[in-house]
């Protein structure tokens, strides 16, 4: 692939210019393209170091990620117009047509120009991760081998519907908890921040003694009303620091998933997500011809949990070894014993790909349990700590209006 700059004299004696992305690197191929309307060359070449810099820069900064549910709609399209006899090219433009993303169009106008170029489709599509995943390109490659292209996108388009439902599910049940606690907080800030502040100016003119919960909700109060933005600035760093430690350390990415997987929610949630996520990957590629090794790799560098990352660095050298596959499972110690002994009772029998179908199905629908049962079991303990929470800032708070009362009625 290679940007050109030109200049062209179209067939009705109009005259344009500009620059194009094309997958040649010689110019002498970007004019014959550039004349395939019976178009005229006036002039044709590489942009000088300062317009590269700028047009890879843009492309760059432009690039749109297509979402799991787009690539799945893509790919069964793609599948059902290639099944109805339709060449790649006409099936890739008129996918483009129907794109809401245009970054993603001019991606799509792109492959099309390098198939027509002569690259095959996987070749093209292996310059697009941000529309072909690692483990779709793979079927690509498959589908191209053994003639059933179509097959293995439909394939691939399942796959990717399966995947996004579980990370659908687990944003849904990390997201839930969190966002009950964040409004809690918004609550007692509130409090501490506007009504009790208010209250308290009360108690000063009138010269109310205070009792000790009083005084503490009071100094409570004074943080809040000193330190407020301070404490929002350090949380607001605090995450920053955290998502760059995730982001761009692989020992503090290991850090942080150390410790969410071994909280009581959290750890169940990703457990769950990960276990779904490993079988359903394992499941596609040995049904679709890779073996076990390569299947290993790919789902290795498509994981982004580092813990299980590891633990399936450690399966695939096992495996390499000539150990079972149950067996470098159960060596790696993050696996339960449900899923070792399916893995083991498919690699004796040989239906491996149907063992692994079966536990991905079995996860899956565990976490949408987990997503449909976190809301009953989170509300009530939200309740509780919350109306322990605010009796207690109402107690603090009545307990001086009392005393003035008693006082007054003597």
């Amino acid at each position: 692939m290679g940007y050109f700059r030109f200049k062209l004299l179209s067939p009705s004696g109009r005259v344009f210019s500009g620059f194009i992305k094309l997958p040649y690197q010689d110019e002498m191929s970007a004019i014959s393209h550039l004349e395939r309307d019976g178009s005229t060359a006036i002039h044709v070449g590489k942009p000088g170091m300062f317009y590269s810099f700028l047009l890879h820069l843009a492309s760059f900064s432009l690039q749109q990620k297509m979402s799991r549910s787009d690539q799945a709609e893509f790919l069964s399209n793609m599948s059902l117009m290639l099944r109805s006899g339709v060449p790649i090219s006409s099936a890739l433009k008129e996918s483009s047509a129907t794109s809401s993303l245009p970054e993603i169009s001019k991606d799509i106008d792109d492959m099309i120009i390098s198939i027509q170029g002569g690259l095959t489709f996987s070749e093209t599509a292996s310059k697009y991760s941000h529309i072909f995943p690692n483990a779709i390109l793979h079927l690509i490659r498959i589908g191209e081998e053994t003639g059933q292209l179509d097959e293995m996108l439909k394939k691939g388009a399942g796959h990717l519907k399966r995947v996004d439902g579980i990370v659908s599910d687990t944003k849904q049940a990390l997201l839930y908890p969190s966002f009950v606690f964040f409004m809690l907080g918004a609550g007692l800030i509130f409090w501490f921040y506007f009504v009790v502040p208010k209250i308290v100016t009360l108690f000063v003119e009138m010269n109310v003694s205070l009792p000790g919960l009083t005084v503490f909700l009071i100094w409570l109060s004074e943080v809040f009303q000193n330190y407020l933005f301070h404490i929002l600035g350090g949380i607001a760093v605090a995450i920053m620091i955290l998502s760059y430690l995730y982001k761009g350390s692989l020992g503090g990415r290991k850090i942080i998933d150390s410790v969410l997987i071994n909280l009581p929610l959290s750890g169940t949630i990703i457990r769950a997500s990960s276990l779904a996520f490993i079988t359903e990957y394992l499941s596609l590629l040995l049904s679709s011809g890779i073996d076990i090794l390569q299947s290993l790799r790919i789902l290795k560098e498509s994981i982004s949990n580092s813990i299980y990352k590891e633990s399936l660095d450690n399966i695939l050298g096992s495996v390499s070894r000539g150990e079972g596959i149950a067996g470098s499972f159960k060596n790696a110690q993050l696996f339960p014993p449900f899923v070792i002994r399916m893995i083991g009772i498919g690699e004796m029998s040989g239906t491996l790909t149907e063992q692994l179908a079966y536990i991905a199905e079995e996860y899956k629908s565990k976490l949408s349990i987990l997503v449909s049962t976190i809301g009953k079991i989170i509300e009530p303990a939200v309740l509780i700590i919350a109306g322990i929470l605010f009796a207690i800032i109402i107690g603090g708070l009545l307990l001086p209006i009392y005393d003035l009362v008693g006082q007054i009625s003597k």
